[in-house]
């Protein structure tokens, strides 16, 4: 799972079993590409009251785009992007509100993928939700403008296995087996050893609202 091999290496960006000289980080850095693509990232480290260290990875990414055309008949409706790309968007037919979204209207999309870190020992509940990926969904009710949000979340518990302070790689046991990747922070390197576990918390969020003309 891609989400799965995201969150394993983040991971290792705060992997530590313990580290009293954790400087606390809070970084927020927004950038938009040229096709109109917001993005928003954040990193944040700290402590927990065990004195485990403690961070967040997030990014948010926002386009939006102008309502050009709607085929009500075929559910299509085509969009422009701000750098003048037309995009046809299939609408299935959860979307009861089709028909007032006209042209000139503006269609926000807002995807965030978050990734929480602690490194400690997991609880019992933990451990009975490892793996298990939790959806919800809601749509816009008749008669609104037509509006959809999808969550997922899931807990992931890792092992290390291996730590190669000279080459900078840690090896990770997770659900689907054992990865090695690149240490994002090799200082962490210094203090992690085998045995130790980190639980890791994603979810993902993908949002999209009409915005009526004028």
């Amino acid at each position: 799972m891609k989400r799965y091999l995201s969150a394993v290496t983040l991971a290792l960006a705060v992997s530590a079993c313990s580290s009293p000289s954790v400087t606390p980080v809070d970084v927020v850095t927004e950038t938009t590409t040229p096709r109109g693509l917001n993005v928003i990232q954040s990193s944040s480290r700290g402590t927990l009251p065990g004195g485990g260290l403690v961070g967040e990875e997030s990014a948010v990414a926002q386009i939006t785009a102008t309502v050009e055309s709607v085929d009500l008949k075929k559910r299509l409706a085509t969009v422009r992007t701000k750098d003048g790309r037309l995009v046809p968007l299939k609408v299935g037919p959860e979307v009861k509100n089709l028909n007032q979204v006209k042209k000139g209207d503006t269609l926000e999309l807002d995807f965030v993928e978050s990734v929480e870190f602690e490194v400690r020992k997991p609880t019992q509940e933990e451990i009975e939700l490892a793996g298990v990926e939790l959806d919800a969904g809601a749509i816009a009710q008749k008669g609104e403008k037509p509006g959809a949000a999808v969550i997922s979340e899931r807990i992931d518990i890792l092992v290390v296995e291996k730590v190669n302070t000279k080459k900078e790689l840690v090896t990770l046991r997770g659900p689907q087996g054992p990865v090695t990747v690149k240490a994002k922070y090799p200082d962490n390197l210094k203090v992690l050893k085998a045995g130790d576990t980190v639980v890791v918390r994603s979810s993902e969020l993908l949002a999209a609202r009409i915005k009526p003309v004028g």
